[in-house]
């Protein structure tokens, strides 16, 4: 193969991948948007091996397995959102740079990690 041609591959397959790249991270929320946290997700509890259903609706509204709970958003950053519940517990999830990854119980003081499977990027408006 003549230099130049190997020259036009590498350029060519280097353009893909950086094309690539910046379409999918256009497809990604923004994580330092707190309706990053909104979505449903699954989780399955260790104590009963059973998988929950957590969803964050726009407005923050919280509901577990379709039940709401009524909660107040007590704090977010970039990684994080934490509810205070009525009863004084707090519910929150973790994120990493692309997706939220776990969800703590304070009530059961376990952390349980999102399942990946059923995790679907929604985009903010």
């Amino acid at each position: 193969m003549k230099p130049n041609s190997i020259a036009l591959v590498v350029a060519s397959f280097l353009t893909g991948i950086l094309t690539s790249k910046k379409l999918h991270k256009q497809d990604l929320p923004d994580p330092d948007n707190p309706l990053f946290f909104v979505g449903s997700w699954n989780y399955r509890t260790n104590s009963s091996n059973r998988i929950h259903t957590v969803e964050i609706r726009p407005n923050f509204d919280l509901l577990i397995d379709k039940h709401p709970v009524k909660v107040k958003v007590e704090s977010w950053d970039k990684y994080s959102i934490t509810f205070l519940d009525n009863y004084g517990y707090h519910i929150r999830i973790r994120a990493n740079e692309e997706r939220p990854v776990s969800i703590y119980d304070e009530t059961e003081n376990e952390t349980y990690p999102i399942l990946f499977s059923n995790y679907k990027i929604t985009k903010n408006p």
